[in-house]
C-alpha cells in the first residue's frame, strides 16, 4: 500500500517563459533554464540518497523529460498514465495569459467550478486525480514519485488530503518544486510542498 507520495512538477518550458497558457492539449519543450532545473533536483536527490518504489509521470513531453532527467540516476521505469495530464484549457491552449479578459482569468484563479472554455475546470482535474489515486491502492509498493503539472499537481493535493478544491486555489507550485505526502488514517498529509532547496535557498519573490 502506498504511504508516501512524492510530487514534482516539470521544468520550465517555453510558454511558461513566455507568459502563454499550456494544458493538457498542447505542449511546449524545456527551456535551457527547464533542463538545468531537472538537473539540479536529480544531483540534489542523488546527495541526499532519495529512494523510491514506483515512478509515474504524465505523457505530456514537458513532464516526461523532467522525469527523465530527474531520475535518471535511479535506473527505474517510468510509468505513463493519461489522467496526470494537465487541465485541459480548451480555446486557451497557446494564448498569451494577458490576453484573457480580466474577469475570465480573476474567475479562472478564485473558482474551482469556472471551466476554460470548452476545456476543463480544477474540480474536473481533482476528479481524475482521485481516480488515479483510487488506482494506487492496489499497489503493493509504499512510495510513488509522480511528475505532473501545476494544475493537476494542486488539484492532487486536495484530492489526496481529502480537501475540498478550494485548496488548490490557494497553494502555488513552481518549475520542479518538490513536495511531500504521507499516509494519515483515510487520507494524506501534507509535509513538504513546493520546495525549491536545489535552485535557491530561499523562495523567489512572485510577480503576480
Amino acid at each position: 500500500m502506498i504511504k508516501h507520495i512524492y510530487l514534482i512538477r516539470h521544468g520550465e518550458t517555453v510558454f511558461n517563459s513566455e507568459g502563454k497558457i499550456q494544458g493538457g492539449g498542447l505542449d511546449s519543450p524545456l527551456t535551457e533554464n527547464g533542463v538545468n532545473q531537472a538537473k539540479l533536483l536529480s544531483e540534489y536527490l542523488k546527495l541526499n540518497s532519495f529512494e523510491v518504489d514506483l515512478i509515474f509521470s504524465s505523457p505530456i513531453e514537458r513532464a516526461l523529460q523532467t522525469a527523465r532527467i530527474v531520475t535518471s540516476h535511479l535506473g527505474k521505469e517510468i510509468h505513463l498514465d493519461p489522467s496526470l495530464k494537465e487541465i485541459n484549457c480548451g480555446e486557451y491552449e497557446g494564448r498569451l495569459i494577458e490576453s484573457i479578459e480580466k474577469e475570465k482569468l480573476r474567475k479562472l484563479r478564485i473558482d474551482p467550478f469556472e471551466k476554460y472554455p470548452s476545456g476543463e475546470c480544477l474540480d474536473d482535474v481533482k476528479r481524475r486525480a482521485e481516480t488515479f489515486i483510487k488506482k494506487l491502492k492496489d499497489r503493493k509498493e509504499e512510495s510513488v514519485l509522480i511528475f505532473s503539472h501545476g494544475n493537476f499537481l494542486r488539484a492532487f493535493a486536495s484530492a489526496a488530503t481529502g480537501s475540498s478544491a478550494g485548496l488548490a486555489m490557494r497553494i502555488y507550485l513552481e518549475n520542479t518544486g518538490f513536495s511531500y505526502l504521507f499516509k494519515s488514517g483515510d487520507f494524506f498529509r501534507i509535509f513538504l510542498w513546493n520546495s525549491t532547496s536545489h535552485i535557491s535557498p530561499l523562495p523567489r519573490k512572485l510577480q503576480i
